[in-house]
């Protein structure tokens, strides 16, 4: 399952959500040595805030082995702040029916068939997301390779925004839209054979028990 964490739902998840910045720790400084910001083995940055929404696949022991972080792009967020001029096609959005994907990572010293579980149910946690929170699209930049093992061989349909943009360290990123239905879930759904919801969210400021989404 996906656990679907926020600012108003973090006291029902333990330490889940330090968990998640240790993965992040250990995929992207350790793993992929980026320059970010970090803290007692965590992973950090600026988009770190009240308004992002993280959702965590966790194992039986409670620790985090796969995460996603969304954020409203009415606000300030990582594409319209670093690579603007990687999105050409549409102009850059600002509302809450759009969101932004970062930090997509899965542990990488579980097995291959553990990593691609998880990373299905990570992309279908996340059009459940979606849809729960009247989103409309999801934006996000990744290399070409990580899109398609990730979301278009999953089964997501992407629009690529603008042409690939090469960074200061020689990685390469490609903006892409990632829209948001019930027919975009049943797609989804097929390609990855997991028919049944996955994210589980806990409501406001209270202590009733986790929800399924449907």
């Amino acid at each position: 399952m996906i656990y679907c964490v926020n600012h108003r739902t973090w006291h029902h998840f333990g330490s889940l959500l330090a968990s998640q910045f240790q993965l992040r720790y250990r995929e992207l400084v350790d793993g992929q040595y980026w320059d970010v910001g970090r803290f007692q083995g965590m992973e950090y940055d600026a988009y770190d805030t009240p308004a992002a929404t993280y959702l965590v696949w966790q194992d039986e022991k409670g620790q985090a082995r796969g995460s996603v972080r969304a954020v409203p792009t009415d606000r300030p967020y990582m594409i319209k702040e670093h690579w603007p001029q990687a999105v050409e096609k549409i102009a850059l959005p600002q509302s809450l029916s759009v969101w932004e994907a970062t930090r997509f990572c899965i542990d990488s010293s579980l097995p291959r068939e553990k990593r691609q579980a998880i990373k299905h149910e990570l992309v279908l946690g996340f059009m459940e997301f979606g849809l729960k929170n009247d989103v409309k699209d999801m934006i996000g930049t990744m290399h070409p390779k990580v899109w398609k093992s990730c979301f278009i061989d999953s089964g997501w349909d992407i629009e690529f925004l603008g042409p690939e943009t090469t960074l200061a360290g020689g990685d390469v990123i490609v903006a892409g839209l990632m829209p948001v239905s019930l027919a975009m879930l049943q797609k989804v759904r097929k390609t990855t054979g997991i028919a049944h919801p996955v994210l589980l969210t806990a409501p406001g400021n209270d202590d009733q028990p986790l929800t399924k989404v449907a």
